[in-house]
C-alpha cells in the first residue's frame, strides 16, 4: 500500500481502503494512496461488506467506498457491520440495523454489544442484562446482573449471589449452584474448556459438563492455559497439573498462567520463570520480566536491561536502558537516550545514533 506523506494518521486497510485523517477531517484512500472518500467527515470507520460508518455535523450513518451516504446520517453513533448487522444509537438508546438501513432492533436498550459469529448479542435495559437475536427476539430475559462473553459455547450468568452458565440459545447448561464471589465477571468465563468457580467459599475448576476437574479446596485458581495451572491454598501460590494434583504449593507470592510451556513467578519483589515440569529455569532474581512473541524474556537487573532465552540463557547483556524485540533476530536498544539496533546472532550493532556509545 502506498500512501502519500500528507496525513496525520493512516489506519490499517480493510477491504482495500484505509481511513486517513488530516487537521481534524477524515476520509479514505485506496491501496494506491488515491483519495476515494473525500476529507469531509468527522469520523469514518472500517469498511465491512462495502459499508463504513461515517459522521458529519455530529450525526452518523453509513457510506460506500466512494463516500456516498448509503444509509442516512441520522444516528448519534454507529458501529462497524458484523455479520450484516450494525449497532446504532438514537436519542441515547441503542438498537441495530441491517445493510439496507432497515431497523432490526428498535433503539430501546442502554447497551447493545453487537452480533458475532454466534448470532446473539448481550443487551442491557434498566440495569439488567439479557440476550437478543439479530431480529430483536429476546432469547434470555432481562433479569440478570451479568452475562459474560460466550467461550466454548457457554457464557457465565450472574443473578444476585449465585451464578451458572447458559448456551447461546438461553438454555441453562450449568445450574446456578455456584457463588458469585467478588470479581467473578473477570475470572469466571470458560477458557480452554474449563471455568473457575466458587463453592462453599473455595475455588475449583469445572468442565462444560459441570464435572469438577479440580476439587473445591483452593483460595484461588489461575487460568488453565498449559500443562500446569497456578493455584493458591493460603497466602502463596503453587502449581497443579490439569487433573488437580498439586505439584507444589505455598512457594511464590504471585504465579502467572503458562504460555508456550513457561510461566512467570514472583518471589518477594523479584521475578523468575518455571517450565512445564515446575523447574525454575530462570531464577527469581530479576526486577522486571516480560515475555514477547519471539521466545525471549525482556529482563531488568540493577545494572540495566537485557534479554534471556526461554530457558534462562542470556541472549543480550544487561547494559541497556530499554530493549524492544523487533523480530526473532533483531532488537532495538537504548542507551544515553540514543537508539541502536543489535543483531542477536552475533551481538553486532548494525546501526546506532550518534552518542549511543558515550561513557
Amino acid at each position: 500500500m502506498v500512501v502519500p506523506i500528507e496525513y496525520d494518521e493512516v489506519n490499517d486497510a480493510a477491504e482495500g481502503t484505509s481511513t486517513v485523517e488530516r487537521a481534524g477531517r477524515v476520509g479514505a484512500v485506496d491501496l494506491n494512496g488515491v483519495l476515494v472518500v473525500p476529507m469531509t467527515f468527522e469520523d469514518v470507520g472500517e469498511f465491512s461488506g462495502g459499508l463504513a460508518y461515517a459522521a458529519r455535523d455530529g450525526q452518523y450513518g453509513f457510506i460506500n467506498p466512494r463516500g456516498d451516504a448509503v444509509i442516512p446520517l441520522n444516528y448519534s453513533s454507529a458501529s462497524t457491520f458484523r455479520s450484516g448487522v450494525a449497532v446504532v444509537e438514537q436519542d441515547g438508546l441503542f438498537g441495530a440495523i441491517d445493510v439496507k438501513g432497515n431497523v432490526l432492533v428498535p433503539p430501546q436498550y442502554e447497551w447493545v454489544e453487537g452480533f458475532g459469529a454466534d448470532g446473539v448479542s448481550r443487551v442491557r435495559k434498566d440495569g439488567k442484562v439479557g440476550l437478543i437475536s439479530p431480529f430483536g427476539d429476546l432469547l434470555v430475559p432481562l433479569k440478570y446482573d451479568h452475562i459474560g462473553p460466550f467461550s466454548d459455547g457457554l457464557a457465565l450468568v450472574v443473578e444476585g449471589k449465585r451464578c451458572g452458565y447458559i448456551t447461546s440459545l438461553g438454555a441453562v447448561q450449568i445450574p446456578f449452584e455456584y457463588e458469585a464471589a467478588e470479581g467473578v465477571a473477570q475470572w469466571g468465563d470458560f477458557r480452554n474448556g474449563l471455568a473457575e468457580v466458587q463453592f462453599a467459599g473455595k475455588r475449583c475448576l469445572i468442565n462444560a459438563r459441570n464435572e469438577r476437574v479440580f476439587p473445591c479446596v483452593f483460595a484461588d485458581v489461575g487460568p488453565a492455559t498449559g500443562t500446569l495451572v497456578p493455584v493458591r491454598k493460603k497466602t502463596k501460590w503453587g502449581y497443579a497439573d490439569r487433573r488437580g494434583n498439586v505439584l507444589f504449593d505455598n512457594r511464590y507470592d504471585l504465579a502467572w498462567e503458562m504460555q508456550n510451556g513457561y510461566a512467570r513467578v514472583k518471589s518477594g519483589e523479584l521475578f523468575g520463570v518455571i517450565d512445564s515440569t515446575g523447574k525454575e529455569v530462570v531464577p527469581a532474581r530479576y526486577q522486571e520480566l516480560s515475555s514477547n512473541d519471539h521466545g525471549l524474556w525482556i529482563a531488568r537487573l540493577a545494572q540495566g536491561t537485557g534479554l534471556l532465552h526461554r530457558d534462562g540463557r542470556e541472549a543480550l547483556p544487561f547494559i541497556y536502558e530499554a530493549v524492544t524485540v523487533v523480530r526473532a533476530d533483531l532488537v532495538r536498544v537504548s542507551r544515553n537516550d540514543r537508539l541502536a539496533y543489535v543483531r542477536l546472532g552475533d551481538g553486532r550493532v548494525i546501526w546506532k545514533e550518534e552518542g549511543f556509545d558515550a561513557p
